[in-house]
């Protein structure tokens, strides 16, 4: 017989003599995993914590290399928001780890099913921000961020424990590993691409778990903001939406910078409003609360509830009757400006400061209200005989934006008859400052979209000119850029610049910014300077009657032949990510005339091939897309029976983190790839029929054939086959579950085997034993082989009294057994479900219809016990195909 697994946890006086360094106090929980005991450690004279695992987890290899493995990684960290690890070790064959003893209960425990104050919400999640990213750090990520994993130490600190996932940041792995977590709280990638699971999975789990707090929920698909969902800040939606975003890319990049935008927001919460007093009169002191003592502030309780709508409502209410009150007071009660009394003298200033005066606050008594019948009566003023009629008001002069938006259409088709005022003549070229300041990328969309180019202004004769009759006094942006060939500067119509044009030192080339210092700006001392295309500044377009050479059409035609010149000039704005060039384009054109164009200019429709461009490609377009609008990637669905998904590369169609609930399937084929953000901020890839009215934008890029992500020799750029898929996908999955799957097996198997010789035993020593008896356990015994369980009843009146007692006992430990691996399993078929079902959204999004087919039963099987409990144990479950449902249905 095998030993019994039930964990019996240690007395404290068995377990004293194991631990001479320790005086170990009380006994404070047991479960499944082990016991929990606190402590106190002498030569430190500090509380402790000692955890106790059962024998047989250390004598399991691979569960021993996981405990030391959390242990190791906890006890790297020292932060107050952590909960330090000081020891681990092996105790007569039990495994323990010693720990710091945090005297408080989880947040899962303190806030679960109920939204919290805002401020106290941030202030956790501030906390726990900050400890994960010292985690970070030191290269270890968490994994299984959740409230139950969150401890409130005292004064509601929160303190991050359970590592037990945590591996190295960056380190080498299996890109095959599958990464757990707890469904919910786990990162989109964690189940799409584990490998590239990083630092910013914890901050998505962080997200949602800010979320909850402030809202008693999880987010939603589709995402709705907190603030929709509670009383909390609308400030709060843009964190969370940020932390949470299905995009690693668009997430924050750190825990230490979430916490930071949290320290920002409860800082506003915390500072005090500050409220005028009536003159002379002192501000009214707040009472005390009962049993405190005076001047000290009350403790707020650790987790407060939301505050209701009536305080908003109220001071909203409030506002509005001070406001009507004033104008009562100003205007008088009913009573419309006469304009006869136009020339009346104003009343006495009021000398007490109102908000937003310049003036101090005056110590000067207020003024006396006086009631209507007390005040001097005035003249009636006299009308003169002849009346000078008022000369007319003179139309308001229109703005440079303004004469813009009227005239864009004539300028976008090359009509130049007619242009904003201030536009002054030079040569050929009429130019305008643009004083509305724009980032470099947006104002040359600008141009383009007014029929008109950057300015270039080649001569140190026109950078003065630019200078005195644009009448520049700030730096401005011109048509000048190194962008896409550092180091090589060129003009938009692609004439180099002179070297006497730029300001001593420059330029410098520096890059240390995400966008570099690729642009150039023009001076009011009438020299360039070389400046980060992000920065907001005004702008100098030029219009040509002979045609503009600055267009993008000119400019991408000059590409293609630079290129066969083997001396490339890219088209300012171009990106350099590595080696491959990246170029975004504005026009509403369809997605085969966007590759065509791409194509003629020697390059393609944008391909992401690495993590890099695939973030860039995200990056700049959440930027420059407004709501409902697309910009073409170089992606197409191809083949009729069978369609999948390519690159116009050729390479793997690999780095799309599609939009939620894309790919969808429409009425009409919907083959084009593209970059997309929804009406209600969904953002992401999509496709859609490839029209022109579906993308304002197009991505070229020109790329190092070094760089692309091409299929290995033999490899075919499609889908595996789904059956062996499958295989090796149960196969990984049992690996990594096989832990809490056996050890209810074994506890679960030897209660069978207790039952049985428990019967044979009854049976053996009963008075009135008999041949049937015997023959009913043998019944009983053949039935445990085959099924597997206890029976709910014996079905018998004779075993039902003499073996009843034996059953009992044996089912109701059968039902403990399960009982606490249930939540393991659930969670296991949880994360089993959603794996299958991420795989499936791939060959969707691929086209292959058939692997759909395959699989999707078998995530709808995989929802029974039975068969869940069949794949664990390895006995390969064959999925049942669709017409086997329909059979069974029929049946």
């Amino acid at each position: 017989m095998s030993t019994d697994l039930e964990f019996q946890a240690p007395s404290i006086e068995e377990l004293q003599p194991h631990f001479p360094a320790y005086e170990i106090n009380t006994f404070i929980a047991a479960g499944g995993m082990g016991a929990v005991y606190a402590a106190r450690q002498l030569s430190l004279d500090r509380p402790v914590a000692i955890k106790i695992l059962p024998r047989q987890f250390g004598a399991d290899p691979q569960f021993r290399a996981s405990f030391e493995s959390e242990a190791k990684s906890m006890a790297r960290l020292n932060h107050p928001n952590l909960i330090g690890v000081y020891d681990f070790g092996d105790a007569d064959g039990m495994l323990y780890i010693i720990m710091e003893l945090v005297e408080g209960k989880s947040l899962h425990h303190s806030a679960h099913g109920r939204a919290i104050d805002q401020s106290e919400a941030a202030r956790l999640v501030a906390g726990i921000s900050h400890g994960l990213a010292h985690a970070h750090q030191h290269g270890i990520l968490h994994r299984d961020i959740k409230p139950g994993n969150i401890l409130l130490g005292p004064g509601a600190v929160p303190k991050i424990g359970d590592f037990g996932l945590a591996r190295p940041v960056g380190a080498d792995h299996n890109p095959d590993e599958i990464v757990w977590g707890t469904p919910g709280y786990s990162a989109p990638e964690v189940v799409n691409n584990p490998g590239a699971v990083d630092q910013r999975a914890d901050i998505f789990a962080i997200g949602v778990l800010l979320h909850e707090l402030l809202t008693a929920q999880i987010p939603s698909d589709p995402w709705q903001p907190p603030s929709t969902l509670s009383q909390c800040s609308p400030e709060f939606d843009a964190i969370v939406r940020r932390a949470t975003h299905p995009s690693p890319e668009l997430r924050y990049t750190d825990a230490e910078e979430l916490a930071k935008a949290l320290d920002e927001l409860s800082e506003r919460f915390q500072k005090p409003v500050l409220r005028r007093t009536k003159t002379g009169a002192p501000a009214p002191k707040a009472a005390p609360a009962a049993g405190s003592p005076i001047g000290v502030r009350p403790g707020a309780p650790a987790l407060g509830a939301s505050q209701s709508k009536t305080t908003p409502v109220l001071i909203t209410a409030l506002a509005i009757a001070v406001f009507v009150v004033v104008v009562i007071l100003i205007t008088g009660p009913g009573k419309k400006e006469d304009p006869k009394q136009a020339d009346t003298p104003a009343p006495l200033e009021d000398p007490t400061p109102q908000p937003g005066s310049d003036r101090g606050i005056s110590s000067a008594k207020p003024l006396v209200e006086r009631r209507p019948s007390e005040m001097p009566a005035q003249p009636e003023p006299v009308a003169p005989e002849n009346p000078t009629p008022d000369p007319p008001t003179p139309d308001p002069e229109e703005s440079t934006t303004q004469a813009l938006t009227r005239l864009k259409t004539k300028l976008k088709a090359g009509d130049l008859s007619e242009l904003p005022k201030g536009a002054e003549r030079r040569g050929d070229s009429y130019f305008l400052l643009v004083d509305n300041p724009l980032a470099w990328p947006s104002a040359s969309r600008f141009a383009e979209d007014h029929g008109a180019q950057m300015a270039a202004l080649e001569s140190k004769e026109d950078l003065a000119w630019a200078v005195s009759e644009l009448k520049l006094s700030l730096p401005t942006w011109v048509g000048l850029s190194d962008s896409g060939t550092e180091g090589s500067w060129y003009w938009v119509n692609g004439r180099p610049p002179e070297k006497d044009l730029w300001a001593a030192g420059q330029p410098d080339n520096t890059n240390s910014r995400d966008d570099g210092e690729n642009y150039a700006a023009l001076l009011p001392d009438q020299s360039l300077d070389d400046l980060a295309a992000s920065r907001p500044l005004p702008f100098v377009l030029q219009w040509s009657e002979e045609g503009n050479e600055g267009s993008i059409t000119n400019q991408l035609q000059r590409v293609a032949a630079s290129l066969k010149a083997k001396r490339p000039i890219f088209p300012a704005g171009t990106r350099n990510i590595s080696g491959s060039r990246f170029l975004v384009i504005p026009g509403s054109v369809s997605w085969s005339d966007a590759q065509n164009m791409a194509v003629a200019a020697g390059g393609h429709l944008a391909v992401p091939s690495t993590d890099e461009e695939a973030s860039w490609i995200l990056k700049t377009m959440e930027s420059v897309l407004g709501g409902g609008d697309g910009c073409w990637i170089g992606g197409r669905q191809q083949g009729v029976a069978s369609p999948r998904w390519t690159f116009v590369t050729g390479e793997r169609f690999d780095f799309v983190s599609w939009a939620p609930g894309q790919p969808d399937e429409g009425d009409v084929p919907q083959p084009s790839l593209q970059v997309w953000r929804g009406v209600e901020s969904v953002f992401g890839y999509n496709n859609a029929t490839g029209d022109s009215g579906e993308a304002s934008y197009f991505l070229v890029e020109w790329s190092a054939p070094s760089r692309r992500n091409m299929p290995r020799a033999g490899e075919a750029n499609t889908p595996a086959d789904p059956e062996d898929w499958l295989v090796k996908f149960r196969r990984g999955f049992r690996d990594r579950e096989k832990v809490a799957y056996e050890r209810w097996e074994r506890r679960h198997e030897k209660n069978l085997e207790d039952f049985a010789n428990d019967i044979e035993s009854e049976a053996d020593t009963a008075r009135r034993a008999s041949r049937a008896l015997k023959d009913l356990v043998d019944s009983y015994i053949e039935s445990l082989q085959d099924g597997g369980e206890v029976p709910a009843s014996l079905g018998n009146p004779l075993a039902e009294r003499l073996l009843g007692k034996v059953h009992d006992r044996a089912l109701a430990k059968q039902k403990k057994i399960w009982d606490d691996y249930e939540s393991d399993f659930e969670d296991s078929q949880q994360r089993y479900i959603a794996l299958l079902e991420a795989e499936i959204k791939r060959r969707a999004a691929q086209g292959d219809r058939a692997g759909v087919s395959f699989l999707r039963p078998e995530a709808e099987a995989a929802t029974d016990e039975e068969y869940f409990l069949a794949i664990l144990n390895g006995d390969s479950p064959q999925p049942p195909v669709d017409g086997d449902k329909e059979q069974d249905e029929d049946e």
